[in-house]
């Protein structure tokens, strides 16, 4: 009798949301065949086909607390593009971005109860098998908790971002410190920095891009490369730390002094 590894169970219940008894028992019954253990799962009743499909579209969304001290993004993923267009869909995803803003975890927003009997992976359970008819899944959730969070989606809600602030009530005009929250959200879906300041960079990404540096000086003057490693490195930290990026509405303008007397404290992206 073939038996089972535990991460071939494991993998076999990830592809097929069966419970661990029936997976070792279809891995026990195709001998250890991947492909044949869906089979007998699907056979026996107890895997839906759409568990085997591809989710390769993905849904971004935002929500942000009335107060706005509170924000999470979401990717919900989904088979096909069409689908992220249907209302069906938006009307479920923003269902769970509603109560995803009282949660601090994708597990615990999973189990959170939209209704009495209800959870969200049932709720998305039943949308699978009963609506929707594909896959979808709650692939990322990020979270931010502050004295301010901004967000921006992109209209094609394929990426976004959520930024965190302190000190937001030094502006005259709260309006003014919102615009700078958008634009600062903006930046990061569009350049999607590595690290907020240099020191968030870790080492060993700073030491592979100063081997990559030297590689290509071999031939150069080695009075100079002490000078060029140090103005490569500079322009490196340029495009991937966020604090020292120039604006991309005005690349005049560093964001360490667009933000003026913000301090940002965190930010995440989802693409």
């Amino acid at each position: 009798m073939y038996k089972p590894k535990i991460s071939e169970i494991t993998k076999l219940r990830k592809s097929t949301n069966s419970g661990i008894k029936d997976c070792k028992k279809a891995m026990i019954e195709s001998n250890g065949n991947f492909e044949k253990a869906i089979d007998w799962l699907r056979k026996k009743g107890v895997a839906d086909a759409t568990s085997f499909k591809k989710t390769n579209e993905g849904f971004v969304i935002c929500k942000i607390n009335k107060k706005k001290t509170i924000g999470v993004l979401l990717k919900i993923s989904c088979e096909t593009d069409f689908v992220t267009k249907n209302s069906t869909f938006l009307k479920m995803a923003k269902i769970i971005a509603n109560n995803a803003i009282f949660c601090k975890s994708k597990d615990e927003l999973l189990l959170f109860k939209i209704k009495k009997n209800l959870s969200v992976k049932e709720m998305i359970n039943h949308h699978i098998n009963n609506i929707i008819k594909e896959q979808i899944k709650l692939i990322s959730f990020e979270r931010i908790q502050s004295e301010f969070v901004g967000y921006y989606v992109h209209h094609s809600n394929k990426i976004g971002s959520i930024v965190g602030f302190y000190k937001k009530y030094k502006y005259k005009k709260i309006i003014e410190a919102e615009a700078i929250y958008k634009e600062i959200a903006m930046q990061i879906v569009a350049t999607n920095p590595i690290g907020l300041e240099k020191k968030d960079i870790p080492r060993d990404v700073i030491k592979r891009e100063k081997n990559i540096i030297i590689n290509n000086l071999l031939f150069k003057n080695k009075n100079l490369i002490k000078k060029i490693i140090i103005g490569k490195l500079n322009k490196f930290f340029n495009e991937n730390v966020l604090l020292d990026q120039n604006l991309i509405t005005d690349k005049k303008i560093y964001i360490k002094k667009f933000i003026k007397n913000l301090k940002i404290s965190s930010y995440k992206r989802i693409s």
